[in-house]
């Protein structure tokens, strides 16, 4: 200990008598602060990434709402049967504003747990019950549908992935707004099956499918994927196409995901139930 506090004395004599090493010994120290500020900015700037992230998807889950809804709301105008889309009414229609619902509720999550190579696959994502997610909710991505929720804990639920053989989304080829169903058959976790979808449309590769907004679960308009070569007659159904679709969403790399809230889904399914109570 002694011996370094005489050699730094030294080293202090040498700079304080000496302007070359006096002024050598500024610019190192200029540097070397220089490149030490420089690494706590950039440690600043990485504490920060999480929190503008988290910001950034809580903003995305927000515009999603508003998008599902403009998408799906429609109200009477001009005391006729046609009917205006959200976006085109003026301002000044103040009263048939009013009469807007909106539908759906985005809650922005991150899948902690993931499968693709099972018959039925599953993913776990960090919101529970008490974050407002319930079972039957939609869960999306940016590029897609990713699943439904199946079970809810406090602070996670498991979503039944879409690669799951009783995963079926209610979809619609977009050029035509036919209606069909999107399951998954096993195999190619990137390819599902959409069927239903009569032989008179003429249904052609690349085709996009979207969500169709019949279902209580999706909004209307969601992209799904694209039709992966020429459709073929369904062998079981010469009536019906047998239609391949590519997923739009990588279902290996899903990662940050939209829980959909149907702030009406209680009502509808009651409505429902009681359609079935009848029959």
């Amino acid at each position: 200990m002694t011996l370094l506090l005489v050699e730094l004395f030294s080293f202090y004599l040498i700079i304080q008598n000496n302007d070359e090493q006096d002024a050598i010994f500024t610019h190192t120290m200029g540097v070397v602060g220089g490149n030490m500020l420089e690494r706590r900015r950039e440690w600043s700037d990485y504490a920060n990434l999480e929190a503008i992230s988290d910001s950034l998807i809580a903003e995305n889950a927000r515009l999603h709402s508003e998008l599902a809804d403009a998408r799906h709301i429609q109200v009477p105008y001009r005391d006729t049967f046609f009917m205006k889309d959200k976006d085109s009414l003026l301002l000044s229609d103040s009263s048939r504003r009013a009469l807007m619902r909106p539908q759906y509720k985005f809650i922005a999550a991150q899948v902690v747990g993931n499968t693709i190579s099972s018959a039925n696959n599953w993913l776990m994502i960090n919101r529970g019950s008490l974050d407002g997610v319930r079972p039957h909710m939609g869960v999306v991505s940016r590029d897609g549908v990713v699943g439904i929720v199946r079970h809810v804990s406090p602070h996670f639920s498991v979503a039944m992935s879409v690669l799951h053989r009783q995963t079926k989304v209610t979809v619609a080829v977009e050029r035509f707004n036919a209606l069909g169903s999107l399951v998954w058959e096993g195999g190619d976790p990137s390819i599902m099956s959409l069927q239903d979808v009569m032989r008179h449309f003429r249904v052609k590769d690349k085709d996009a499918i979207v969500t169709s907004g019949y279902s209580q679960i999706f909004p209307k308009g969601v992209v799904v994927g694209h039709v992966d070569g020429d459709p073929e007659p369904d062998p079981e159904n010469r009536h019906f196409w047998n239609i391949k679709v590519k997923l739009t969403q990588d279902m290996a790399s899903v990662n940050n995901v939209y829980v959909v809230e149907n702030i009406y889904y209680t009502e509808l399914d009651s409505l429902m139930q009681q359609v079935k109570n009848e029959q």
